[in-house]
């Protein structure tokens, strides 16, 4: 029985060596896979360098288009209109003739009052030389003096209807309307054409209050114009003539009064435009894709990659400037920004840097 427990003893201690062997096999074997699988799952991502830059925030405003001078002309005197000229559409040049309104009774007069005041004035003048003779008196020399100055006023006078006959254009521009037509009888005060400058257009606009410190008399902004049919934008700059002192009771916004070169007449009054104008300069920011922060509980987080895995930021941003965020904490120059793959980390992930 002794010889039996002895022969068990020795083969458990012959045994021990071989069941440590194979545990050092199997731990080592463990290990590999788990750095195998570490290994695979590593995320694939792309890195940005975090650099300063220089960013202009600009912002738009809607506005509409009108003619820089649009005018309703009005009949000045009564009359029937004898004449009618540029037809709607036509271009006009400064002091154009439209049409006439009883010109012809008016040329009359205007000839009649020419001729007396000639008459009178030969009388003034002959009785002048006979009263220093004493061959009339004194007072019948003031009478022709004083029917000569009358003579005159009313030339005066009908020269002045003359004029008011003709309905001219005051400014260059186009006949947009012409809203009576010959043999018509007009009475003064009746609209008879408009006509609008287009060559200069202006362009309104309401500017919010937390806006109006940016606005400058004589800045230049950029007026855009959407094509419709083409989803094409037409821009081309401007320049703030006028920015009003006093709200708007209703909106809370100041009118300002932008003004457009147009000679192409490519623009047109009525037409919507928006307006774009520099809110701000910024020197030397640190702005990265918008795309690249995470919302993470409540947080606006990015990941930075340091020697093979991703380090989680909080960052601070100051403001989103079209595609970019400005962040003025929790990033620094220099780092190895996270630009893809960001959505799929946690901190301190490993991560295989992509190369471009």
């Amino acid at each position: 029985m002794r010889s039996a427990i002895r022969k068990l003893i020795l083969l458990h201690l012959c045994l021990l060596p071989l069941m440590a062997g194979c545990g050092s096999d199997s731990s080592s074997e463990t290990n590999a896979a788990l750095q195998q699988s570490a290994a695979e799952k590593a995320t694939s991502v792309k890195v940005q360098i975090v650099v300063a830059q220089d960013l202009a925030e600009r912002f738009t405003l809607p506005g509409s288009l009108e003619a820089w001078e649009d005018l309703t002309l009005a009949a000045e005197i009564a009359g029937p209109i004898d004449w009618v000229g540029p037809q709607e559409g036509e271009t006009l040049k400064i002091g154009q003739k439209i049409l006439t309104i009883d010109s012809v009774s008016q040329q009359a007069n205007l000839e009649r009052d020419r001729v007396d005041a000639k008459v009178k004035q030969k009388a003034m003048e002959r009785l002048a030389s006979l009263v220093a003779e004493n061959l009339v008196s004194r007072q019948e020399y003031d009478n022709s003096v004083t029917a000569y100055e009358a003579s005159k006023q009313n030339l005066q006078l009908s020269r002045i209807v003359m004029q008011k006959s003709r309905v001219t254009s005051p400014i260059a521009g186009v006949l947009d309307a012409r809203l009576v037509e010959r043999g018509e009888y007009l009475k003064a005060g009746d609209p008879v054409a408009v006509v609008v400058q287009v060559d200069r257009l202006k362009a309104l606009i309401d500017v919010p209050e937390k806006d109006v410190r940016y606005f400058h008399i004589g800045e230049e902004v950029q007026v855009i114009q959407a094509q419709i049919d083409t989803g094409e934008e037409v821009s081309r700059s401007g320049t703030l003539v006028h920015l009003a002192y006093k709200a708007d009771p209703m909106t809370r916004t100041y009118l300002g009064k932008i003004e457009i070169d147009n000679n192409d007449r490519h623009l047109r009054p009525g037409m919507i435009v928006h307006i774009e104008a520099l809110r701000r300069e910024l020197k030397n920011a640190i702005a990265i894709p918008l795309y690249a922060v995470v919302d993470l509980d409540g947080r606006k987080v990015v990941f930075v990659e340091e020697a093979g895995r991703a380090q989680l930021r909080v960052v601070k941003i100051d403001r989103i400037i079209g595609d970019q965020a400005v962040i003025v904490d929790g990033l620094k120059l220099n780092e190895r920004l996270i630009v893809k793959g960001q959505q799929l980390l946690a901190d301190g992930a490993a991560v295989k840097v992509e190369e471009h």
